[in-house]
């Protein structure tokens, strides 16, 4: 179908396409072709307020939040229940190139924690 159109370049052409065959990458359960419900909720989640870090900038945060959770689990043990708050504080607050970096750093020994040949178990505040 066609149709032609008077515009402010001149006559312009109205062309429309009707696809007969449906896209054979979309079936009938991709969510993309499902129509979207008004009344689902999104749930959105933040860290929260932390009495150490209290200016705009959260780097340091971002920092320790990582720091703290790799030695909660060293203490703790891989998994612990009580290490996740310190994965969600770093996971939602710091960039992704950021942790990827610091996950490199880490498999190569290159953090500063390990300065000294061991992961320090003392608890935050108490650092040598």
């Amino acid at each position: 179908m066609t149709e032609r159109l008077k515009g402010k370049f001149g006559l312009l052409k109205k062309v429309a396409v009707k696809v007969e065959d449906p896209d054979e990458y979309l079936g009938p359960d991709d969510p993309r072709c499902q129509p979207k419900k008004e009344d689902d909720p999104i749930e959105f989640s933040t860290p929260g307020n932390d009495p150490r870090f209290q200016q705009q900038n959260q780097t340091l945060r971002c920092y320790v939040s990582y720091s703290d959770f790799y030695q909660c689990e060293h203490i703790l043990g891989e998994g612990a229940e009580a290490c996740q708050w310190f994965k969600r504080v770093f996971t939602s607050i710091c960039p992704m190139a950021w942790v990827e970096r610091w996950d490199e750093y880490r498999l190569e020994q290159r953090m500063p924690w390990f300065k000294h040949g061991v992961f320090p178990d003392a608890p935050y505040g108490k650092r040598g």
